[in-house]
Formats: C-alpha cells, structure tokens, sequence
C-alpha cells in the first residue's frame, strides 16, 4: 500500500544510587518516528460535498473508540475557516507523513524506614515534550508542514506505605499532572488547551492466608480549558476485591467497582469556537481529523462517565497445568461515545452502554528434559457490546481463540502461534462488518552472556505468515488501511 512505510529510533539513558534505605534515579529517552498515512485518511471538507444538516442527525447514532491512540497528538486554536486555503496554490496534495520526536525526562526515588508507622515513601516526576509534523507533498515535489501538534506537561506522583498493623496493609498516595496541548497550521481541529489533574488514592490489602481482600478508592479533580470554555469535572472511583484459595492450587476472585472518567480534551472541543464554546453553524470551517478520517465534532458540556463493574475469575495453578477463566459485565452511565451522522461526520456524545465479556486461557506443561520444556496453551476471548437505547457499541474487537506451543531452556526460545479472529458483524451506523482471518506468527530468541551482566541477544520474527489480508475491526480506517501481510525481522539487542 502506497505511503504505509514507517520508521522509528530512539534511545535511553539513565542511572540510579542505591542505598541500603533508598534509592534515587534519573532517565532520559528520545523517541523519532516517521511514518506515513495510507490514501484516504486525510481530507479537506470542502472536497467532501458535505451539506450543513449533518448537526441534527446524531440522536439514533452509536459509535465509540473509547481510548483511541490520539490521546496525546493534537489540540488547537482554528479560527480561519478551513474551506479558504488552497495549500499555497500547488497543483495537489499527493500524499501526507507524520513526523514524530518526543522527549521524556524522568526522575524517581525512595525512602524505607525501619521504625514508626511510615514503611516506605515513593516519588516520581516526569516531564514530556511531544510534538508531531503533518508533512503535506504534493505532485509538484514541494512539500510543507501542514500542521504542527504539541503536548507539553509534567506528571508526579508521591505515595507511602504504612507499617501493616496485624493482616492489614495499606497504600496511599497524590497525583499531580499538568499539560498544555497545542496545534499551529492550517488543519488543526482542537484549540489550546490547558489540562490539568489533581488526584489522591489510597488502597487497603487485607492478608487472610486463605482468604484476601483489597479495598481502593480513588478522587480526582480535573480541568480542561481553552478560550473562554473551560470544564472542571470531579470524579469518584471506589473498588473491592476477594481472592478464596479453594485449595492449595486453585482459587476463586470477585471484584465490584465503580469509577468515574472525565471527557478528554478531544471529545469537548473537536471543532468547537474558543468564544462561543459550540461547533460552526455551518460546516466550512471544520478540520479533518487525519487519524480517523472523520469530521469529529465535541461536546463543551459533557460530564464523566460512570462505570459499574463485576468480575469473577477462577485460576488453576499447578507444575503441569495453569488456567485462568474470568466473565465481567459493565454498566456504564453516560459512557462518551463518537457517534456517527455520515461516513466522514461525528459528534462526540454520552449514551449509556453496557458491556458483557468472557476471557480464558489454559497452559499445559507438555514435556520437561533436562535441557528443555515444551508448553502449549489455549485462549480466547469475546465482548458484547450494546447501547441501553439500542444498537451496537461500533468497532468492539472481534472474538478471537488460538493456540501457542514454547519451547524455551536458560538462554533460548521458540515461540509458534495461530490465533483465528471472528467475523466481527455487531455493527454500529455507517459501520461495515469484518471478515474473519487467522493470523499465524513465530519468534525465536537466544542469548549469549558477553561480559558480566551483559548479553547479546539474537532473534527472528515473522508474522502473519500465510499473508492473510488483516482488517482490525477497531480501527477507523480498517476499510481503505488494512493491517500488514507477511513480515520478516531478524535483529540484535544488547542487554545490560
């Protein structure tokens, strides 16, 4: 597929003093990446022929991606109206690349104390500065930055350990995050913004022998602002968890919670007026959203969303034989969803929605020599998900089952796997189904001690060996992007 290359480097540095009470470090890394979007993804509105009715038709829509990987990439301020720029007068755009680099510094340490109440104090500070280029070439040769995306903020995070008193220990803590989020270019469709988080938790861990218990809560106080728009939204998470050994190899878990998540800085303010807080009347002046291949349009009064969750799981642990079975259901208020009007036009919204799942694994120890083992293990998983209204959560994953056989000793491995995934056919508005593919991959790996505490380790990958045509049902773009065919890697690491 044309323009579907990519490369990436980046590198780590860091150290740390360890003492006998405490330790204290520091790191730095830098990531570059350069990667192309796939024909499709990246449109202007004007050459869409939208009209501008598209802002009523959102009630009987369902749609979500519910953590997207855009979470970090893009906001700004874009009051020109779009439909006006003519990329300078190039003959056309040939195709787009996104160029990447992001820095991240940080800083840890900690304390242990022999005596008093306090048994150990953590902290933790990390800076990052990410940015990403929209590089726009066109068939003349020129080419130019479109649109430049930035996140620039800190987190840090501090937590102590109290001394257990009898079968009790506990764990409380405060969270700190400060970001500013901030696009420069002709297409950026989320303002400035400024988010900022404030948090504090605490979780207590009940050691019966036979019998454990963890009880957690969690308060957030969370802003996003931008112009004269800003939301200020507190959420409330709270959860519990039992674990009954029923004999020495097996046991059986429940877990309740509640919790809460406030909207993201892209679900409020898609395309939406830095003054009016609301979308364009009319619809000359939205952005694309490259990413997605949508108009997104957010919601500058959205609430968070309340999540009610159940969960049972029974595990099995022994020398020849290891499993694991767990079913959840989740009832979630006001679940934050991108619900589709057209195939390129959304609006994020709150619907309520409710999700039931079941995931199982099964590893059995197939053979034990003297210089090798042989494992093979089962699993699978399934997810239904439907709005309370009615209609299908759009692009849930498919169901999927498979099996992987592991030879591994000391220093090698040798890992086969066959994972078959489901047609996906629950669809939501403006939502095609996805046809079932297996997906077939290998890895093999083998370590050689070079000096003390460093090794050289060689390995070989392959995946989707049999060349299946992928579409990831979750995705946006599965329909004009599908996933990669057959690949080969073969490389080096050194450890140290």
């Amino acid at each position: 597929m044309n323009n579907s290359d990519g490369k990436a480097n980046g590198g780590t540095f860091g150290f740390s003093f360890v003492g006998d009470n405490g330790f204290f470090g520091v790191s730095a890394s830098r990531t570059e990446k350069s990667y192309g979007l796939p024909a499709g993804t990246h449109a202007h509105h004007e050459e869409e022929g939208h009209d501008d009715d598209h802002g009523d038709d959102h009630d009987d829509d369902h749609d979500d991606d519910h953590g997207d990987d855009h979470d970090d990439d893009h906001d700004d301020d874009h009051e020109e109206g779009h439909a006006e720029h003519d990329h300078g007068g190039h003959e056309g755009l040939e195709y787009v690349r996104i160029d990447m680099e992001m820095d991240r510094y940080d800083v840890r340490a900690g304390l242990n104390f022999d005596e008093g109440w306090m048994e150990s104090l953590r902290a933790s500070l990390a800076f990052t500065d990410y940015k990403h280029d929209e590089v726009e070439y066109f068939e003349d040769g020129d080419s130019h930055v479109g649109t430049t995306y930035a996140n620039e903020g800190f987190e840090g995070r501090v937590s102590l350990k109290r001394r257990s008193m009898g079968s009790w220990a506990g764990v409380y803590g405060l969270q700190l995050s400060e970001a500013e989020f901030s696009a420069v270019g002709e297409e950026a469709f989320i303002p400035l913004s400024d988010i900022s988080s404030l948090g504090v938790f605490g979780v207590e861990r009940y050691d019966g022998g036979s019998f454990f218990a963890e009880v957690g809560f969690r308060i957030e106080l969370g802003e996003v602002a931008t112009g004269s728009c800003v939301s200020e939204e507190n959420a409330f998470s709270v959860s519990g968890n039992l674990l009954y050994d029923l004999t020495e190899s097996s046991n059986v878990g429940f877990v309740v919670s509640r919790s809460q998540r406030s909207p993201s800085v892209e679900e409020l303010y898609s395309n939406i007026s830095q003054v009016s807080c609301e979308r364009d009347p009319s619809d000359e002046s939205l952005v694309l959203h490259a990413a997605t291949g949508l108009f997104e349009i957010g919601d500058a009064n959205l609430a968070s969303e309340t999540a009610n969750n159940i969960e049972l799981t029974y595990r099995l642990t022994s020398e020849l034989l290891n499993g694991e079975i767990s079913a959840y259901h989740n009832q979630i208020d006001d679940y934050i969803t991108l619900a589709l009007s057209s195939e390129t036009m959304a609006q994020w919204m709150a619907m309520d929605a409710t999700f039931s799942g079941i995931e199982a694994k099964l590893a059995l120890r197939l053979t034990e020599q003297e210089n090798f083992a042989v494992t093979g293990v089962i699993f699978g998983d399934a997810v239904r998900a439907e709005f309370d209204a009615g209609g299908n959560v759009p692009r849930i994953p498919a169901s999927k089952a498979g099996v992987r056989v592991k030879m591994f000793s000391d220093d090698w491995s040798i890992n086969i796997s066959a994972t078959r995934f489901m047609e996906q056919d629950n669809v939501g508005n403006f939502e095609v189904p996805t046809d079932a593919y297996t997906a077939v991959s290998f890895n093999a790996e083998h370590s050689w001690p070079m000096a003390k505490g460093i090794y050289l380790n060689l390995f070989a990958r392959g995946d989707n060996l049999l060349d299946e045509e992928v579409r990831h049902h979750g995705s946006f773009t599965k329909n004009y992007a599908p996933g990669a065919g057959r690949s080969i890697k073969i490389g080096f690491q050194v450890n140290y």
